[in-house]
Order: C-alpha cells, then structure tokens, then sequence
C-alpha cells in the first residue's frame, strides 16, 4: 500500500512584464465528447446486517476528462509544501465538473441512509465501509493521484484515491474531516474528528480507507509490511463541523483483539507445558505397559497383579490431563473465533460491539 508520488512539481517563469500571474495552477477537469454520455456504475458492499448496493450515473465525458487531465501543479513561485499541498489535493476534490458526480452518489447514500435508519456516527461508517469495500490496487503505473470520479468509475483506487473520494463525501455531509499525508510511509488515510481514539494530530482521529478497518483505529500493519510511525501533513477539508463520536466502541474492539491474542499466546504456552507432561506420562504408560505384558507372558501373575492398580491409576491421571489439554484446546479455539469474528466484520462496529457486550467479552476482558 505505497502511497504514489504525489505530482511533479514545474516553477515557470512569467515572461509577460505587467500582467497578473497566479501562484499557482492545480490539476483541473475539462470534459471530453464521448460516444456514451452516462454510464450507471454499481458497487455492492457488506455494511451491519445488509447487503448494500450503490447505484450511481457517471459523465462518461467529465469521467474520460479526468483521466485524461494534466495531473501536476504549476507553481509560478516558490511556494513551501504547507502552502501548496492543500492547493494541489482540495483541485481533485473540489473540481466544479464533479459536483453532479458528488450529489448523485450523496443523494444514494442519503436513502440507505434513510432505510437502515442510521445516525451520524453510522452514517460517517457506512460511507467509509462504501469506500473501504473498493478493491484496493497500488498502480505503480500512474504517478498522481485519481480524480474521485475516476476512482468510483474504475471500481479501484490506492490509499490516495481513495482518501480523496471519501473525504469529498464526507466534508460535503458536513463532516470536520482532513488528509492525513504520511511522507516516510508513502501513505494517505482520512482524519475526522473525533474523542475518545488516538490523536493522529489537531484532534483528528485516524481513518483507514484501503480496506475494511475500524474508524480512529490504525492499522498493525498496511501492505508491504508498512507500519505507521511519523506525524502526518495534516490538510483539513472542507468547513464541517460533524465529528465521530463512537471511539470508545472501536477502541473496545480493537483492545478486544489484542486481548483475544494475549489470551491466545498465554495458552499456548501453557498447552506447551500440558503436551510435554503428556508425552513423559505417556512414555512412563508405555514402559509400565511393557513390563505388565512381560509378566503376564512369563506366568508371574502375583507381580503383575500388584502393579496393576498403580498402572490404572497412572492411565486414570493421563485422562485427567489429557481433558485439561483438552480444555485449553477449546479455549483457544474460543478467543481465536472471536479474534476471526471481529477481524471479518469491521462493517458492523454498532452490531459486533453489541454482541460482544451481550456475550459478556467485553466484561471479561476488563475483569468484571
């Protein structure tokens, strides 16, 4: 998961004396005549308890214009990267020609919405599971980021892409939201404000949107192995003022992970302990065994019926240990169930941290 390099940076020179120059010129959209003029592009995703498709009518000409557009900025001055890098990223969220793009995709999102009955918290979710769904591509090809448009259109995107698409969504729902641009990393996740989670840096919680992750919760590890360590370029989005106000149940999901894998860890030492008591007891079985076997072949029924009762009471606390084995077998098993259940259904932080509250894990893990 390789965050591209974000564009190639051109310092001109006006040769014009006397006639006003901007600072700058970001990457911008200008449409194509094409042979198809809407094209309805469709994706289905998992999201709580349902099935949830999107439908949405894309300009196949503002669509083909965005692939085809010049994707760097032209700087006319030396600008810091403070001063720029917001200028280059809102150019690819807040282009005029997507805007019928952005309102139709809101507009689908806003009936699901309305259906499932979500408040602003599940509804932050169910746009970021939209986007998380996606399936992830890391093009090495492209050196820009894609236009939001391009990426619904295409069904795909990379850390970038995709952090542009549902930042465009959620500032226009009113939501206080910025890019988190990770340069050691080469990564870009979503911030939204948020209490209660890990600051990732001005009160904005972390927002993971190359796959299907809890919201203020960073990834162990992204693709590649990479693990996120630095302090991001924070570059706030939008006016909103909607925050996320659900960390404390994303937070007790993730500590319940962890605690399902030191739970894990700590059994399996302990089975290790069992296994090897086992196989000293079935040796000691073995060689009892043995010897019974050779007294009963040699006739000396006298000896063999005396130890008889110290080899079934040998065998008898083999068994005993053999069902506690067993019993730490079945509580592995237990937690890894939970640790898969959770890790297969980060769409549905409101239902799971129900069930995990209803089945008392949440309670056990904070030693109630």
């Amino acid at each position: 998961m390789f965050w591209r390099t974000v564009l190639l940076l051109l310092f001109l020179l006006s040769l014009s004396s006397g006639c006003f120059q901007p600072d700058s010129i970001p990457p911008s959209i200008t449409p194509l005549d094409t042979d198809t003029t809407v094209r309805l592009v469709s994706h289905s995703f998992l999201f709580e308890e349902s099935r949830v498709t999107i439908d949405v009518p894309v300009d196949m000409g503002v669509y083909r214009g965005a692939q085809q557009s010049d994707k760097r900025i032209y700087l006319y001055r030396d600008l810091a990267e403070s001063e720029w890098y917001p200028i280059y990223y809102a150019a690819f969220i807040d282009d005029p020609h997507q805007e019928t793009f952005f309102q139709d995709l809101i507009s689908t999102l806003r009936t699901v919405r309305s259906d499932l009955r979500l408040d602003d918290d599940r509804y932050l979710e169910l746009c970021s599971v939209f986007v998380q769904s996606l399936p992830y591509d890391d093009d090495t090809v492209l050196i820009e980021p894609k236009f939001p448009i391009e990426t619904y259109g295409d069904g795909t995107g990379d850390c970038d892409d995709k952090t542009l698409l549902l930042a465009g969504v959620l500032s226009r729902e009113g939501y206080d939201v910025a890019l988190l641009l990770y340069l050691e990393e080469k990564h870009m996740a979503l911030g939204v404000r948020g209490a209660g989670c890990r600051d990732a840096g001005d009160g904005y919680s972390y927002l993971e949107t190359t796959k299907t992750h809890f919201v203020g919760i960073v990834p162990d590890r992204l693709a590649g192995n990479v693990t996120i360590s630095s302090d991001p370029v924070i570059i706030p989005i939008g006016d909103g003022t909607l925050g996320y106000m659900a960390c404390d149940e994303t937070t007790a999901l993730s500590d319940l992970l962890a605690y399902c894998r030191a739970m894990v860890d700590a059994l399996n030492l302990e089975m290790d302990r069992e296994r090897q008591v086992l196989e000293d007891m079935n040796d000691e079985i073995a060689a009892r065994q043995s010897a019974l076997d050779l007294l009963r072949s040699q006739g000396r029924y006298l000896e063999y019926n005396h130890q008889v009762a110290g080899f079934n009471a040998l065998v008898e606390r083999y068994n005993d240990r053999l069902k506690r084995y067993n019993g730490l077998v079945g509580k592995v098993e237990r937690y890894v169930g939970i640790h898969t259940t959770i890790l297969g259904r980060m769409y549905d932080r409101y239902g799971l941290y129900r069930q995990m509250e209803r089945d008392g894990l949440l309670a056990e893990m904070r030693g109630m």
